[in-house]
C-alpha cells in the first residue's frame, strides 16, 4: 500500500490488503472466484477494473475507497 494513503481505521487497511489479494489473484492463479468477487463488489466488468486498477489519482481513490466501504459493510 502507498505510504501516502492515511486510513482511518485497521479495518479499512485489512479491507485494502483483502482487495489487493483479489486483485493479485485475479490476475494470477485464481481467476475466475476473484474476478467475479471484485464485480460484484465494484458491479463493474473485469476489464473495466482491471484498468481502474492499473491507474492512480483521485478518482481512482475514490472508486477504490468506495470498494473498500462496501466490502466493510458487506453491501455488494
Amino acid at each position: 500500500m502507498n505510504d501516502v494513503w492515511k486510513l482511518e481505521t485497521s479495518e479499512e487497511e485489512e479491507a485494502c490488503e483483502t482487495i489487493n489479494f483479489l486483485y493479485q489473484q485475479a490476475t494470477e492463479n485464481r481467476r475466475v472466484y476473484a474476478r467475479n468477487v471484485l464485480k460484484r463488489l465494484y458491479g463493474d466488468s473485469w476489464k473495466t477494473i482491471k484498468k481502474r486498477m492499473e491507474t492512480e489519482g483521485s478518482v481512482w481513490y475514490v472508486w477504490y475507497m468506495d470498494g473498500v466501504s462496501k466490502l466493510l459493510n458487506k453491501n455488494y
